[in-house]
């Protein structure tokens, strides 16, 4: 009898570890999309879309955020609106 309870527990374990590894592949996957749902870079968000508004391409800007007071410099990709990049932004 202890030995038809073997492959129960097996598919039990395994049907578990699937759902577990579905779930976790779904939550990065969503922390990982932009706004738009396109996955591709993401969005500055508005203050630092602000900050620039009224000055051009390499001045120095600054906004306030959740985390704090951010300095950096406005810039923007070809296309793309200027924004205020943060000095310890990574490099792309």
């Amino acid at each position: 009898m202890k030995a038809s309870n073997i492959p129960t527990l097996t598919f039990g374990r395994a049907f578990a570890l699937t759902i577990c590894t579905g779930a976790l592949t779904a939550c990065c996957g969503l922390s990982a999309q932009t706004a738009d749902g396109t996955g591709g870079p993401r969005k500055p968000p508005a203050e630092a879309l602000d900050a620039c508004k009224s000055v051009s391409s390499g001045k120095e800007c600054s906004f306030s955020s959740p985390q704090g007071k951010v300095t950096g410099t406005c810039w923007a990709p070809e296309g793309k609106p200027l924004a205020c990049k943060p000095k310890d932004a990574p490099k792309q």
